[in-house]
């Protein structure tokens, strides 16, 4: 009877812990790339649309007109707080990285939260290049 009851108050804590995962908010955030802008006045943007239990859909982009870089964004995430577990593509262009080429990471990526941030950034960090970091975010 001892082993039931840890049993149960184990599923009852795994339970309420899944639970309390905080939806993520439908509809435009911000996007950016910090190449194109630093500051927020002028940030690219992503449409959210959720799509099963905590399964979203997102895409969106970040240009600048008079460079034409940009960054883009394609594919559905997976929410788990402050990890999202992302399935798509995402493509950037910076005209002095990579040789101004297009990079492209396809599959699955990781975009976390951490501390008292305001967004989730991508965890895969290395341009193609293999020397540049990008810094990917996606505004709660």
């Amino acid at each position: 009877m001892k082993y039931y009851i840890i049993i149960l108050l184990l599923l009852l804590t795994n339970t309420l812990a899944y639970s309390q995962v905080k939806k993520v908010r439908q509809g435009k955030h911000s996007f950016t790339i910090q190449w194109i802008t630093f500051n927020k006045s002028n940030p690219g943007n992503v449409f959210i649309k959720e799509i099963g239990d905590e399964e979203y859909s997102i895409e969106g982009e970040h240009r600048d007109a008079k460079t034409k870089d940009y960054v883009t964004i394609k594919g559905t995430f997976l929410n788990q707080g402050n990890i999202l577990k992302f399935n798509g593509t995402i493509i950037s262009k910076i005209n002095h990285i990579n040789g101004g080429q297009p990079c492209e990471l396809k599959g699955l990526s990781i975009f976390k939260a951490s501390g008292k941030r305001k967004y989730w950034r991508l965890q895969q960090m290395l341009n193609c290049d293999g020397q540049t970091t990008d810094y990917i975010d996606i505004f709660f």
